[in-house]
Formats: structure tokens, C-alpha cells, sequence
């Protein structure tokens, strides 16, 4: 994997750097044993698994519940702030949820937050930018969230539920439906599989037992890599905001770099303005020297295709590419001005099946 340097900063040319990055990430995705272990694991852990979360680049799940990359679907918005109200929100999700079903596969909802533990008041900028730091607030619309899915889903193939993620120790916080939780950061690492489904049976007692089994893998690989991180030698400065990048719509699974960008989907009517948060959050980076100003910013508007979609779905793709990036750099433009001297573009379009970004110029 490309490394970016001390704390996340990226070091080179922005757009150099993710031509080198999404190469490398979509020949990894693609090569053969690695589309082997997707298959397998979709065998022996068939249950969908999807993910609504923050805009924050640090909260790569794969990474943190050591999954193959490709299992977990993410959705990204300020603050893993979503309704289940928004049309195009509503849409996908749905989408995802009847494909699993079609596929014979059940589902399983992770509303999430993230915070901090070391940086309780926000001082430090560790925690979630996207609530102002506010951890309550965040809890919160996590749990509303989690709410609209049971009413509108229910709790049987489909099921949601609510987890916190500690970005200092890498750690998951599972919400059960009676107040308890299960803090896998505080687990033995010798925990056996039978143990754990005892744990989530009383958190869940009305969760589908084939869906309680396929989450055993997450817990154990997220244990596994708390123990990785507390043998590390991380800085304070590698668990800060540091992002250069500003990500708008789908298809940035690829992108998950610690600290570098922020991803936000377009997800509620209120996405320019999720824009203009991420340009003051790195225009903060910037003044306060935590990045160096002689990279600049790079907002990158992406679309993912499928190839079921077809030639036309590709082309309404490019649209949509399009008019994001002019969407994007407006408010940016008029609500960050600040920032614009600073400002370079690369849109594209996103191959669901390869990884690969298509950037717009070689489409044209």
C-alpha cells in the first residue's frame, strides 16, 4: 500500500498520488486470490452487511474487523448523519437491502459514530469534526437512524443495529437493544466463537441466529487488530484531522487512507453543504499547519457503475459525475472562498467490478 507520510499527509502531487493509489488498490481488488477469499467468505458468511458512516477517512471497517476488502458496503455522510426520508438515501439503501435478499442472503444495518476516548472535549481535533466533536449528539442520530430501520424493516432477515468506533485503539462499541454493550477492546483475545455468540445472543435476543454467527468474524478480526494497534507506536499527530482530500459520491471504497480524505455520498438534500463543512475542516488544516500548503486541496467527484447498467447507465454516470464537481466547487466558491487558491479537480467514474477510476478526461 502507499504510504503517505508522518500523520497522513501526502507528500506529492494530490492527483499524482491517487493515480498511484487507485492502480495499485485496483490491482489488488482484482487479483485472483483476493476475488477467491471474497467468494469464500461470502460462502461461509453470507449475511450483507451495510454501513452508513461518517464522512471521516479513518473509519475503513475492513481494515479494523480485518474483513476482505468488498464485504462491508459503506455509506458516507458528515457525521454518519442519515434519514431514511431522503429519496436517493432511501433508494440505494433499498436497493442493497432487495439484492441481499434476492441473493438469499440476510442483512445486518451498522448505524455508527465515532469518537475519540483520548480527546474527550474535541480539543485536539480527533474526534468527529462532522458533530463539532460532540460525541452525545452523534450517539444520538446513530441510534435514530438504527430506529427508522426497524420500523420500516423490522428485525428479521433485515436487522439494524447500533456501533460505536474508537479511532484511538481502532476499537467497535456494539449497542444492544436493552442499553448493555459489548466494548470489544475489553475482551479477552483468547474469547472463543461460542462465547461470543452467548454475548451478542443477550444483546440481541431478537436477531436472527445465522445473522449473530456471521458476525463473530468482525468481532474476532476487530479484536485481533486493537492488539495490533496497542503493539504499534502511533503518534498523537497520526490520529488527527489532517485531510487534503474532499471525496463526493460513491465508489471511494478504494480511497480509505488514515487522515487523508474526507467521503461524503450524497445522501441528504443538504450535501453541498456537507461540501462546505469538509473545505472548512481542511481550510483548518491548512491554517494550522497541520498539512502543507503546497499541495493544495483536491475535490474529487466520483459515480460507481455496474456493468448491469449498461452504456447508458455509464453515460448517466458522467452526467452525474459532472454535475456534482459543479455543484461541489459552487458552494466551495461561495462558502469557503478561502480555499480556492488551493483547489484542483479530478472527477471520475468508478468501475463497481474492477476498482478503477475513470477520471472524466479520458472518458471525453
Amino acid at each position: 500500500m502507499f504510504e503517505t507520510n508522518g500523520g497522513g499527509v501526502i507528500d506529492e502531487n494530490l492527483v499524482d498520488f491517487i493515480k498511484k493509489h487507485n492502480a495499485q488498490q485496483s490491482a489488488a481488488y482484482t487479483e485472483p486470490s483476493a476475488q477467491m477469499k471474497r467468494r469464500l467468505y461470502r460462502v461461509q458468511h453470507p449475511t450483507q452487511i451495510l454501513v452508513p458512516k461518517c464522512m471521516d477517512g479513518r473509519l475503513n471497517l475492513s481494515i479494523k474487523t480485518e474483513t476482505p476488502p468488498g464485504i462491508l458496503e459503506p455509506f458516507r455522510n458528515i457525521g454518519g448523519s442519515f434519514d431514511l426520508g431522503w429519496p436517493f438515501f432511501q433508494e440505494v439503501i433499498n436497493d442493497s437491502i432487495n439484492f441481499a435478499i434476492n441473493k438469499g442472503r440476510r442483512c445486518c444495518v451498522f448505524t455508527s459514530y465515532h469518537f475519540a476516548k483520548g480527546d474527550p472535549d474535541g480539543s485536539h481535533h480527533r474526534g468527529c469534526a462532522g458533530f463539532g466533536y460532540d460525541t452525545k449528539a452523534a450517539k444520538e442520530a446513530a441510534f435514530s437512524l438504527r430506529k427508522q430501520f426497524s420500523k420500516v424493516y423490522g428485525t428479521g432477515p433485515v436487522y439494524a443495529l447500533t456501533i460505536g468506533i474508537e479511532t484511538d485503539e481502532a476499537s467497535l462499541i456494539f449497542h444492544g437493544v436493552n442499553g448493555d454493550e459489548l466494548l470489544i477492546a475489553d475482551l479477552n483475545p483468547a474469547i472463543t466463537k461460542e462465547e461470543i455468540i452467548v454475548r451478542l445472543e443477550a444483546l440481541y435476543p431478537d436477531m436472527d441466529k445465522c445473522i449473530i454467527v456471521d458476525l463473530v468474524p468482525l468481532i474476532k478480526g476487530n479484536l485481533n487488530h486493537v492488539q495490533k494497534c496497542r503493539n504499534s507506536v502511533r503518534e498523537l499527530i497520526d490520529l488527527e484531522h489532517r485531510e487534503q482530500i474532499i471525496a463526493v459520491g460513491r465508489g471511494f471504497d478504494w480511497l480509505h487512507l488514515s487522515n487523508t480524505a474526507l467521503i461524503i455520498g450524497p445522501y441528504s438534500h443538504q450535501w453541498t453543504q456537507a461540501v462546505m463543512k469538509a473545505g472548512k475542516i481542511i481550510m483548518s488544516n491548512i491554517t494550522s499547519g497541520r498539512i502543507p500548503k503546497e499541495h493544495g486541496v483536491l475535490l474529487m467527484p466520483g459515480a460507481l457503475y455496474r456493468q448491469e447498467e449498461g452504456s447508458a447507465g455509464w453515460r448517466l454516470k458522467e452526467m452525474k459525475v459532472r454535475y456534482l464537481l459543479e455543484a461541489a466547487e459552487k458552494v466551495l466558491r461561495e462558502e469557503v472562498p478561502e480555499i480556492i487558491p488551493y483547489l484542483q479537480t479530478y472527477a471520475g467514474v468508478v468501475d463497481a467490478d474492477t476498482r478503477k477510476f475513470h477520471p472524466l478526461s479520458d472518458i471525453a
